[in-house]
C-alpha cells in the first residue's frame, strides 16, 4: 500500500542512500558524506530526507520543516545522484527512521537501501526506538573518519550488532569535517559568517530569512553550556582540571584587577583540544592550514594549545583574541606574555590537582605576589624536568625561559 504522500525520487529501482537528519541547517558535512557514500558503494542516489518532527529535538525549537526542506532543495540542487526527499517532511507526528524505513520498503519495493549514518550513531542506535526494525530494514553504512583506520572499535561495534541483530554494516571512509549543524546556528546567533560551511544558496537563503538569529544570551548562560559541552568532551579528569584552572585564572585576575570573565573563559577553553591524540591533532591542523613547526612536530604534546586555539575562535565563536592567545601559549610560554596569557599559564601550573612539581607551594605562593617571577620559576621547572627526562624541548619555551630570567635577573639587581 502507497503512503498518502508525495515524494519526489527519479530513479526506477536501484541502490538507493538515504541521508536522514534534522538538517538544521544542511551543510557541507552533509554534502561531502552524501557525495562519498555514492561514490564508495556506487549508489544510484542519495536521498537527502529532512526529518519532519524528530523525537529526539524535544528539548529545543527545530526551525519549521518546510524551511528546512527548502535549505536541503537548494543545497543538494543540479548534484549529480542527489535527490531531495519530502518522504518524512509530509509525514504527521514524529518521525521514527523504524517506521520510515518500513514505509519505504513498503512504497519501493524495488530498491535496496542504504542508511547512512556517523561514526556516533553506530554506538547509539540501540538507543534510538525499535532498534531492531531499524537494522533489519536496510544496509547500513557507518562513516569513518580518516585518522579512525587505526581503531579496531568500530569493527567491534559492528561485529555486536551484527551478531544481536544480524545487521548488515558497512564502513564508509571518509575525510573529517569538524563542523555541525549546532555549531553554525551558534556562530550566526553570535553573528559570526558560516559561508565557509553551507552551500552559497544556503547561505544566502538563511541570511534572507533572518535564521538563527536568537537573542542575546547572558555571560553565566554562555559559560554554563561551555561546561556542559566540555564535560560531553573531555575525560573526567580533564574536565576536573579545566574547571580547577578556570577557578584559579579567575583568582588570579581577581588579584591582578584582571576582567574575571575573560579569565574564566580562557581557563575552561585552555584544554579544547586535549581529547584529541597528538597524531589526530597534527591532521586536523593540516587539514586547516594551520602551520606546523619543526619543532612542534618534534615534540606534538604542545599542539593541543595550538589547535584548541583554533577551535575557540571557529567552533566556540570567540573572537576576543586576547582569549585566543592566552590557549595558544599555556603550553610553552612566549616572551613578554599578556597578563591573562601569565594567568593561564601558570593556572595550569598550580591548580590544586598538580602535585609532583618541586617548589610548588614556593611557586604556589609567587602566583599571587609576583607573577613574572612565578612564570619564570614554572619555566625553570619545566625545563629542567624535561632535560632530565631526554626531552625535547621547544625553541618557544627556551626564549620565553630566556626572557623571564632576565626579568628575574634585573629584579634581583635592584634588589641589591
Amino acid at each position: 500500500m502507497k503512503p498518502d504522500f508525495q515524494a519526489r525520487e527519479s530513479v526506477i529501482m536501484g541502490n538507493i542512500g538515504i541521508m536522514g537528519g534534522t538538517f538544521d541547517p544542511i551543510h557541507n558535512g552533509h554534502l561531502m558524506l552524501g557525495e562519498q557514500a555514492w561514490k564508495e558503494y556506487q549508489l544510484d542516489e542519495v536521498w537527502f530526507m529532512p526529518s519532519g518532527h524528530p523525537p529526539h529535538k524535544n528539548d529545543r525549537k527545530v526551525t519549521d520543516p518546510g524551511v528546512r526542506l527548502a535549505m536541503t532543495e537548494l543545497a543538494v540542487r543540479g548534484k549529480t545522484g542527489f535527490i531531495c526527499s519530502d518522504f518524512e517532511v509530509r509525514r504527521n507526528g514524529s518521525t521514527y527512521t523504524s517506521q520510515t524505513l518500513k514505509l519505504l520498503r513498503e512504497a519501493y519495493p524495488q530498491h535496496q537501501f542504504f542508511f547512512i549514518i556517523g561514526a556516533d550513531s553506530l554506538y547509539e542506535i540501540e538507543k534510538w526506538y525499535e532498534p531492531d526494525q531499524v537494522l533489519s530494514q536496510a544496509v547500513f553504512l557507518a562513516a569513518r573518519r580518516e585518522y579512525e583506520d587505526a581503531h579496531p572499535s568500530m569493527e567491534k561495534q559492528i561485529a555486536i550488532l551484527h551478531n544481536k541483530y544480524n545487521a548488515d554494516i558497512r564502513i564508509l571512509h571518509c575525510e573529517e569535517m569538524d563542523i555541525s549543524s549546532e555549531m553554525l546556528r551558534e556562530r550566526i546567533a553570535k553573528g559570526l559568517s558560516v559561508s565557509d560551511y553551507v552551500p552559497p544558496e544556503v547561505f544566502e537563503f538563511i541570511n534572507n530569512q533572518g535564521l538563527y538569529q536568537e537573542k542575546d544570551k547572558s555571560m553565566i548562560d554562555d559559560i554554563t553550556e561551555l561546561r556542559n559541552d566540555l564535560k560531553e568532551k573531555l575525560s573526567p579528569l580533564r574536565y576536573e582540571h579545566t574547571l580547577s584552572v578556570s577557578f584559579i585564572c579567575t583568582a588570579l585576575a581577581m588579584c591582578y584587577s584582571f576582567n574575571l570573565d575573560q579569565a574564566e573563559l580562557a581557563g575552561l577553553l585552555h584544554d579544547c583540544a586535549k581529547h584529541y591524540g597528538n597524531e589526530e591533532i597534527i591532521k586536523k591542523c593540516r587539514k586547516q592550514d594551520i602551520l606546523l613547526t619543526d619543532d612542534e612536530l618534534k615534540a606534538p604534546v604542545v599542539l593541543h594549545a595550538k589547535y584548541g586555539a583554533w577551535l575557540a575562535e571557529h567552533k566556540y565563536n570567540i573572537t576576543d583574541q586576547e582569549v585566543i592567545n592566552a590557549i595558544r601559549w599555556h603550553t610553552t610560554g612566549r616572551p613578554d606574555m599578556s597578563l591573562l596569557e601569565k594567568i593561564v599559564f601558570t593556572a595550569d601550573f598550580i591548580e590544586p590537582r598538580r602535585e609532583r612539581a618541586p617548589d610548588l607551594l614556593h611557586i604556589r605562593s609567587l602566583a599571587f605576589t609576583d607573577l613574572d617571577e612565578c612564570v619564570y620559576q614554572i619555566l625553570k621547572n619545566t625545563l629542567e624536568y624535561l632535560e632530565s627526562k631526554g626531552k625535547f624541548v621547544d625553541s618557544v619555551s627556551n626564549q620565553a625561559y630566556a626572557y623571564y630570567k632576565q626579568v628575574h635577573n634585573e629584579k634581583k639587581g635592584e634588589t641589591r
